[in-house]
């Protein structure tokens, strides 16, 4: 059965997108068929015409609405890329159409927005997947695969650290801004989910927060505003004990710094940043000695990892400790992975591995770090995802509302 897939957002994420289901295509893999794109900017959307027919091999039709696309195509999913300050009331529409739904991160603006997109999944028995795609990096699964059998022993310790995108837009200028979403959201979601990802829920959140630069420079030479925080540093705690340090800076100058580590009480494991395809660095502790691990002694450490089948296909071998690859196409590959997902979750009936519910908790867990300085003490995940602490989100509400 090939399924029929919209999608709506063709700017960047969405032409983003567009060369993951090529590469899709290209391994045999693709299960679905993109029958339209549609955009509030028609030029956007016949760019993104464009681009579907010269990599899909078929022109998809181009619509102005969800409502318009839905009406003349029966689709069985459609994917949102647009700006997060839209995902829910796009979401919500496409999932009471009973079309099942794919939606970039963050989930939606607020946490108070992605439990109505959840709720609609629910009540509609669709299905609701974020595309959540740095978990699924072939290095990400075997550092998973690596902590579940104990290698270095109970994990007590995880660092997500990193600074650099200086005084310049990062991507496009609104991810500057507080009303959108703001780029410590807009990032941060990526490694609140790694977080978990690799240690199990996180229980409790604390946080300090800064905008470190009102204006930022665009590639083009003028300056756009920026009213959204740009550094935050916190503290995580785990329901399994462990503790979490975060500093996430997106305004740091000068050398660039990417930290991600998990240390337990018998070594630790440094992982690269995302979407590089290096190694990881584990060194064990046996009888007080530290020992570095080979990537050959990483594998046969765990003999029952193995990559799914369709990661496999794309970054050639199913048992990867490293990888060579050019960004644009691990950028697409995993895209594809979670078009892959997506479209096995609805033809085997089961859920996306990032559900609504995932994608609520990377979202409320950044939250996290900026409403509990507004508290001055830790907040719960509970509390968060509940909307019982709510206020920062709240203020972000009404600017969003006063500008429309």
């Amino acid at each position: 059965m090939t399924l029929s897939f919209g999608l709506f957002g063709c700017g960047v994420m969405g032409q983003r997108h567009i060369k993951g289901m090529a590469k899709l295509r290209q391994a045999g893999r693709m299960r679905f068929s993109l029958e339209g794109v549609c955009d509030l900017i028609p030029s956007s959307a016949e760019r993104a015409a464009d681009l579907a027919e010269a990599l899909l091999g078929k022109r998809p039709r181009v619509f102005a609405s969800f409502a318009e696309m839905h009406a003349a195509i029966r689709l069985d999913g459609v994917s949102i890329t647009t700006m997060p300050d839209a995902h829910a009331h796009l979401g919500v529409e496409a999932l009471q159409a009973g079309v099942h739904v794919m939606v970039e991160k963050p989930i939606a603006l607020t946490v108070r927005q992605g439990r109505q997109l959840v709720a609609a999944a629910q009540a509609c028995g669709c299905k609701l997947a974020v595309a959540e795609n740095y978990r699924r990096d072939p290095i990400n699964r075997l550092a998973k695969a690596l902590i579940e059998a104990g290698v270095i022993g109970r994990p007590f310790l995880a660092v997500q650290a990193s600074s650099g995108g200086g005084e310049f837009v990062i991507i496009t200028p609104w991810r500057h801004l507080r009303r959108k979403c703001g780029i410590v959201v807009d990032m941060g979601v990526h490694y609140t989910d790694i977080l978990e990802y690799l240690l199990g829920p996180i229980e409790a959140v604390i946080g300090m927060n800064a905008v470190v630069d009102a204006e930022r420079k665009g590639a083009d030479g003028a300056r756009y505003p920026a009213d959204a925080e740009d550094l935050s540093v916190g503290v995580v705690r785990f329901a399994s004990g462990a503790l979490g340090n975060w500093m996430l800076s997106m305004a740091g100058r000068g050398a660039s710094y990417f930290h991600r580590a998990v240390y337990g009480d018998g070594g630790s494991l440094v992982i690269p940043m995302d979407r590089t395809g290096l190694p990881l660095q584990v060194v064990v502790r046996r009888d007080g000695k530290d020992s570095a691990l080979t990537e050959a002694e990483q594998l046969a450490l765990v003999p029952n990892f193995a990559l799914d089948p369709t990661t496999a296909a794309l970054f050639g071998g199913e048992r990867l400790s490293s990888y060579r690859m050019e960004f644009a196409d691990i950028d697409a590959n995993l895209i594809a992975i979670e078009y892959d997902d997506f479209a096995a979750a609805i033809l085997d009936d089961r859920a996306p591995e990032v559900d609504g519910e995932g994608g609520l908790r990377a979202l409320a867990l950044v939250y996290g770090f900026l409403e509990a300085e507004r508290l001055g003490r830790p907040v719960s995940t509970e509390a968060l995802l509940s909307g019982e602490v709510s206020a920062y989100q709240d203020a972000l509400e009404h600017i969003a509302a006063d500008q429309r």
